[in-house]
């Protein structure tokens, strides 16, 4: 799977988080994943009475929020 498997993917990591390790990631509460959750700004998946986060939607959710400051013009 070397060279042309995608080079973000990492075997040793889980593919799908729980609340408090995203949380814990994110180096924020669990109530804020709690409200990105229901605010459907972070999506989740249902197993069981489980509800997990992928780790690629992390990804996509922090690179929405990324601001480009070379962008932002200082007055």
């Amino acid at each position: 799977m070397s060279g042309t498997a995608n080079s973000n993917w990492m075997p040793d990591a889980p593919l799908l988080l729980d609340q408090q390790q995203v949380a814990e990631l994110l180096n924020i509460s669990e109530r804020s994943v709690r409200n990105l959750i229901h605010t459907k700004q972070l999506p989740v998946i249902h197993i069981g009475r489980r509800c997990l986060i992928r780790r690629t939607s992390i990804d996509t959710l922090l690179l929405k929020r990324e601001v480009n400051t070379k962008d932002k013009k200082t007055s």
